[in-house]
């Protein structure tokens, strides 16, 4: 091959491999994914609300067995299932209660004491206030006591008449008539519409069970003054002469009102009522 072959064949190399370069410039490769490095924070749960006295929940049993599904299987005709009593509505549960004092005995006088209408909601709302300051009266699952409050002694220093807890031998012999058993599974039964209740307050987030144990734990905080006790009218209205006394919730105020005796045997009742609350447990 002479030098001039010899070039020629040299610069058709180069050409060639100018053009192949060229060409797979233009040619678009794929880009290869990228791997997304970032790491997914899995988002929080919502706080749930703790309960610290929990109520039992009823199970309920799907309809639709193994022993039905069995059946199914092998084409057998089977009996429908009997259908279980619907859960009242709130203006239903009127009735429940009407059942359950009925099924304690109470006598006609103290059977009259309990407000039936609406009681669920009265009961709710009035337990909530306890703890407070005031207590709003138009509330009230019972009716209020037909005498008035009687005071003893000279207008400058009045004091609690001893025969003022008169005025409430009813209402706590009504406590002492409910049948405790009866009273716990009506409520655990009715408890969605305690909790309904509770909820309607403004309480979102919380367990009616809770509010009732706590409120009865501050009514068993009353202190045990000596009596007769001493009260003040610098108005229309009593107030109690001992500022301690005054200072307390509107609860702890009747708890005062009704005398030591009735005080001592509603504390009592009150105390039997925590002890099943916080652990209950009903057959």
């Amino acid at each position: 091959m002479n030098k001039t072959n010899l070039l020629i064949f040299v610069l058709i190399i180069v050409i060639s491999a100018l053009a192949l370069t060229t060409y797979l410039r233009q040619v678009s490769v794929p880009d290869k994914p990228v791997q997304d490095t970032t790491e997914t924070v899995p988002e929080k749960p919502a706080k749930q609300a703790i309960v610290h006295y929990p109520v039992p929940v009823p199970i309920t049993v799907d309809v639709k067995t193994e022993e039905t599904e069995v059946a199914e299987a092998q084409k057998v005709v089977v009996p429908a299932p009997v259908p279980q009593k619907k859960f009242p509505t709130m203006e239903q549960s009127d009735e429940n209660i009407k059942t359950t004092l009925r099924k304690s005995g109470l006598k006609d006088s103290l059977f009259r004491l309990v407000l039936l209408e609406n009681f669920i909601q009265r009961l709710v709302a009035t337990i909530d206030n306890l703890p407070e300051k005031r207590l709003p009266r138009a509330h009230s699952p019972l009716a209020p006591p037909k005498e008035r409050f009687v005071t003893a002694g000279v207008s400058e220093t009045p004091r609690i008449s001893s025969k003022n807890a008169a005025r409430y031998d009813r209402h706590v012999q009504l406590l002492e008539t409910l049948d405790r058993d009866l009273v716990l599974k009506t409520y655990v039964y009715l408890y969605p519409l305690f909790q309904s209740a509770y909820e309607q307050l403004g309480y979102r987030n919380a367990y009616f069970n809770d509010r009732l144990v706590y409120v009865i734990d501050h009514l068993l905080q009353t202190p045990q003054p000596v009596e007769p006790i001493l009260l003040a009218q610098p108005s229309v209205l009593y107030i109690y002469a001992d500022p301690l006394l005054e200072r307390l919730s509107s609860g702890q105020k009747i708890l005062l009102r009704i005398g030591s005796k009735h005080r001592q045997k509603v504390m009592s009742i009150l105390n039997g009522y925590r002890e099943r609350l916080v652990d209950l447990q009903i057959q």
